[in-house]
């Protein structure tokens, strides 16, 4: 009998042993498994008015997860009157960036639009690194900024790499004259140059401003990459949604979601990897310290000054951009005026007073007038270059509104611009 029940206490015992140590959770066990969540963001365009709800999700994320990186992939600036005009411009973002304790960030097109002196200042004041590997800017103002940055996270090491977009003149889209002295190389060249970083860490991301066909590319020609947290395009990839092995996100725009990545570790191995974005409509109070910062950054009376009123309103965009051109047909003596789509950023007026904040609102990149002397069959070409240098015929639309009138685009079969009436 006490033969029996030794064996039985020690197959117990065995038994016990062997459960113990298959047991999976996050304290280092034999088969531990570690999660690490990084929340995102891309081209906010300043609107710090989303911030103090971004601000309540980052908690409550933070709360239920131990290991958290913030990372945001460009287009900090234009877009905000209290951001864009601020005494010390782009300082409210910047601000607001280090209270929610961002880890990462890369340079976006529109981080250009004050000039490098700020821009350089900016960065100074950022207690996170903006990282860009296809920028050459050592002889610059600016400075050269590192092109990855490795973090440590739960003894796990992460790469962060990052890119900008380089249109067909080889630059970001911003203004031309506030380069000067930079130039940059092909992202997709840069990239394959540095594929073997892969080695120094254990996951690899891709912090791009490139756009999602970009990122999609990128992910086809360098399957080194983890995940790519991009921007640029405002592309919102609402779940997992993977190229070539790799991981792509992308959160639309303006600060209306937030991307949540989730990695899972068997030890130092990636093992799962998981994507969402979170509607920050669905938060339901904001966080109270960030709240008064965004109302004391927002403390300008001199923005509500009345300088012109509208009885009737302007419904549409083509409403306010035919103002903007009139405008500046008026301030420059002008027989017409053109202006493109994209830089008019107020879809409609109300009826009622119109401020200084609104006049921000509609331009809030500080452009300025250009006159040149055309003839009739100029501007006719002018018209079809803008209207057929969109490639697919189904995505081309009038975006080049004019003062004084208006046009018609005579199309062919095809659907390409022929002439203009």
């Amino acid at each position: 009998m006490m033969l029996f029940r030794r064996f039985y206490f020690y197959l117990l015992v065995l038994v016990l042993a062997v459960f113990g140590g298959c047991k999976s959770d996050k304290t280092g066990g034999k088969d531990a498994k570690t999660e690490i969540v990084i929340i995102s963001t891309n081209d906010m365009h300043a609107q710090i008015d989303k911030f103090p709800k971004f601000a309540t999700l980052v908690k409550q994320i933070r709360a239920e997860h131990p290991n958290v990186l913030l990372v945001d992939a460009g287009d900090r600036f234009s877009g905000n009157v209290y951001v864009d005009n601020a005494v010390e411009k782009g300082l409210p973002m910047i601000s607001l960036m280090n209270k929610l304790g961002y880890d990462i960030a890369a340079f976006g097109n529109h981080d250009f639009d004050y000039g490098q002196s700020i821009l350089k200042k900016r960065i100074g004041e950022a207690d996170f690194d903006i990282l860009c590997a296809n920028i050459v800017s050592a002889g610059s103002e600016l400075g050269q900024p590192a092109p990855y940055k490795i973090i440590e996270k739960a003894g796990i090491k992460f790469c962060f790499f990052s890119l900008i977009e380089t249109g067909e003149d080889h630059i970001p889209a911003t203004n031309p004259a506030n380069l000067k002295d930079i130039t940059f190389d092909y992202y997709k060249d840069v990239a394959l140059a540095n594929k073997d970083l892969k080695k120094q860490c254990d996951v690899f991301i891709g912090l791009t401003h490139l756009g999602f066909l970009s990122d999609s590319l990128l992910a086809v020609a360098m399957p080194e990459l983890d995940a790519i947290v991009g921007g640029h395009s405002h592309t919102l990839i609402r779940e997992s949604k993977t190229i070539n092995g790799v991981l792509v996100t992308q959160t639309g725009s303006n600060l209306n979601y937030a991307g949540i990545t989730y990695l899972t570790f068997d030890g130092k191995k990636l093992v799962d990897k998981t994507y969402n974005v979170y509607d920050l409509k669905q938060i339901g109070e904001g966080d109270p310290e960030i709240t008064l910062m965004v109302e004391e950054f927002c403390n300008r009376p001199e923005f509500q000054e009345k300088i012109g009123t509208t009885s009737a309103g302007l419904k549409y965009k083509e409403d306010v951009a035919s103002m903007v051109t009139d405008g500046m047909a008026l301030a420059a003596g002008c027989d017409f005026a053109f202006y493109n789509k994209g830089g008019v950023r107020l879809n409609s007026i109300p009826a009622g007073d119109i401020t200084l904040e609104t006049v921000y609102r509609i331009e809030p990149f500080s452009n300025y007038i250009v006159t040149h002397e055309l003839t009739l069959g100029e501007m006719r070409q002018l018209v079809l270059n803008r209207f057929n240098g969109v490639r697919n015929p189904e995505d081309r639309n009038i975006d080049l509104f004019v003062s004084e009138g208006k046009y018609t685009i005579l199309k062919d079969a095809a659907g390409n611009g022929v002439d203009v009436k």
